[in-house]
């Protein structure tokens, strides 16, 4: 874990990666853990278009883990993926691809850009692993449903408080979602 305590305190498509054979043996996902334990301390916000108390109209956004760039290469030697590979940047985008293929299939959760710009340091979040949005009720009620919280906390090598509230790249969430996407 060394490398990865630093994202603990949190940073305020996709088909299987064929060019990545063999990961998924080398990712440990966690046995199953008691859901539901700190998803209720999280706020969940109004619906999306809805007014809020001043008037104003909800912006759309995403619940999920926040993650930059360079948490990639962090995680990548966490757990030994591509230890050979010279160029951070290939490194980063096929740990990308394939932490976005696993968190989809075992955790149903999307990875999901985020509106905040890339400032070339790799340390602002750059992308998230979103788990709800308030996008419907359904959708918001991912944040009393969802089985896998502290799961796939313990995946990321993160704190489950590292979780919270965003808004995603509206480009990418639209296209996340007229994909069909159910997560967001």
């Amino acid at each position: 874990m060394g490398s990865l305590n630093k994202y603990r305190s949190g940073l305020n498509y996709f088909g299987p990666p064929s060019t990545l054979p063999n990961m998924s043996e080398r990712l440990d996902v966690p046995n199953t853990c008691n859901p539901h334990v700190s998803m209720a301390q999280f706020p969940v916000p109004q619906l999306y278009k809805s007014k809020t108390p001043r008037g104003k109209t909800m912006d759309f956004i995403v619940f999920g883990f926040p993650l930059c760039n360079n948490y990639l290469l962090d995680f990548a030697d966490a757990h030994n993926i591509l230890c050979d590979e010279q160029d951070p940047y290939r490194r980063r985008l096929n740990v990308y691809v394939h932490l976005a293929w696993t968190i989809k299939k075992r955790f149903d959760a999307i990875c999901v850009d985020l509106s905040e710009k890339e400032d070339g340091t790799g340390d602002n979040a750059s992308f998230c692993v979103a788990i709800a949005s308030n996008r419907t009720k359904k959708h918001l009620s991912r944040m009393k449903s969802y089985p896998h919280f502290e799961k796939l906390a313990e995946f990321l090598r993160l704190s489950p408080d590292a979780a919270g509230w965003m808004f995603p790249d509206r480009a990418d969430a639209i296209d996340l979602i007229r994909d069909g996407t159910q997560v967001i």
